[in-house]
């Protein structure tokens, strides 16, 4: 008896610990100036740049934004796509025809 109520109590911490994970992954988001809740890719869609300044710790819940949204320097440091257009925008258009200049 005792040892199905350990075995039970266990399976449960280990069920309510991994909850907060999996409901928090399906939350990221943040507050626009008008109070209104808007999840990553909303903001990722609308205010890329403002993703990249503000919550780039979102890139790891959603690394394929990384394919468009900026490139590696020769220092090997990721830069995102506002950077490339501010410092080398000839190498933009070279590199990356198929990004957009963001408006953020």
């Amino acid at each position: 008896m005792k040892l199905r109520t350990f075995f039970t109590a266990a399976a449960l911490t280990v069920l309510f610990a991994a909850a907060p994970v999996v409901a928090h992954a399906d939350h990221w988001g943040d507050w626009d100036d008008h109070h209104e809740w808007h999840d990553a890719h909303w903001w990722h869609d609308n205010h890329p740049g403002w993703v990249w300044h503000h919550h780039p710790e979102w890139v790891n819940a959603y690394p394929e934004w990384r394919e468009h949204d900026g490139d590696w320097d020769e220092g090997h440091v990721w830069r995102d796509r506002g950077w490339w257009y501010d410092h080398h925008p000839e190498w933009v258009h070279e590199h990356h025809h198929d990004w957009e200049r963001w408006r953020d």
